[in-house]
């Protein structure tokens, strides 16, 4: 089974745009762009454009490449005190030394759009519910509510062990009873552990990672890889033929990528819940 993702992103999508009519003005997202290449551009143009079909407004601060640390922690400062600015995050990726600024964590947790600080990904490790959870591990969880697949007692690999996806989502995981693979480039062979996998969750980038001897016939796979080959969007798993023996797979294009930028808008509005809560 293909998973239908573009049904789920609708469903959100009228989602927030119900929830949205509760507020006046709407929430307000604030995006820090440091230019970086093409790719990112695309991102951050899908964002935005999200953003306007649903009546949200959004103001993006770029900077040039050659940007220093200090000037985008004065803007984090900036946007932490502006109470115009419901949430932001920095568009990722970004260059070595302003990884080793820890800008990330220059954000206010209640302001932290992306769940990317370390507050954020403290609580979401933790399993708590208030966590503000990083947009691509909201994007997985909701397929796998979607298709209504049982987390206790499962066997779940992923196959990225990040802060942005592999760590955060295994907190999560973890907090709903299954037992948690994190693999990495230094897991070999990963098919020993794909093979016993009840759902995988892989996000390399790397073309035909995952082919058909990896899996078994009852493993759902969550494809959140994204690569180029021969100018056409592939995931990490072989598509093709995984498609054929799985029992359910994301496809890429058109899967995981749409939902964690409509993801990025729940917890936008998330946020606006929470600063009311504060300010009661």
């Amino acid at each position: 089974m293909v998973i239908n993702c573009d049904k789920i992103f609708k469903k959100k999508f009228r989602n927030i745009k119900k929830t949205l009519k509760r507020y006046s003005p709407y929430p307000q997202l604030d995006i820090i762009y440091i230019k970086k290449n093409a790719e990112s551009e695309i991102y951050l143009a899908k964002k935005t454009q999200v953003a306007k079909d649903l009546g949200i407004n959004v103001k993006t601060h770029i900077f040039k490449k050659n940007i220093k640390p200090e000037n985008i922690v004065a803007t984090c400062n900036s946007l932490n005190q502006d109470p115009n600015c419901t949430g932001y995050f920095v568009q990722l990726p970004i260059r070595e030394e302003l990884y080793e600024a820890n800008i990330l964590d220059k954000i206010s947790p209640i302001k932290d759009v992306d769940g990317l600080t370390s507050e954020n990904l403290g609580k979401t490790l933790k399993g708590n519910p208030d966590a503000v959870r990083p947009a691509t591990v909201e994007a997985v969880i909701s397929i796998l509510k979607d298709i209504k697949t049982p987390l206790k007692s499962r066997k779940v690999v992923i196959i990225n062990d990040s802060n942005l996806i592999g760590k955060p989502l295994s907190g999560y995981l973890l907090s709903r009873g299954a037992t948690v693979t994190l693999c990495n480039e230094f897991t070999k062979p990963l098919s020993d552990y794909t093979k016993l996998a009840d759902i995988i969750v892989t996000a390399v980038g790397k073309s035909r990672l995952i082919k058909t001897g990896m899996i078994s016939k009852n493993t759902v796979i969550i494809d959140v890889g994204i690569s180029k080959v021969k100018g056409k969007i592939t995931g990490d798993a072989d598509f093709k033929n995984v498609s054929q023996k799985a029992k359910a797979i994301t496809p890429v294009p058109g899967g995981v990528g749409p939902l964690t930028v409509i993801s990025l808008f729940e917890n936008l509005l998330k946020l606006r819940l929470l600063q009311q809560k504060g300010n009661k």
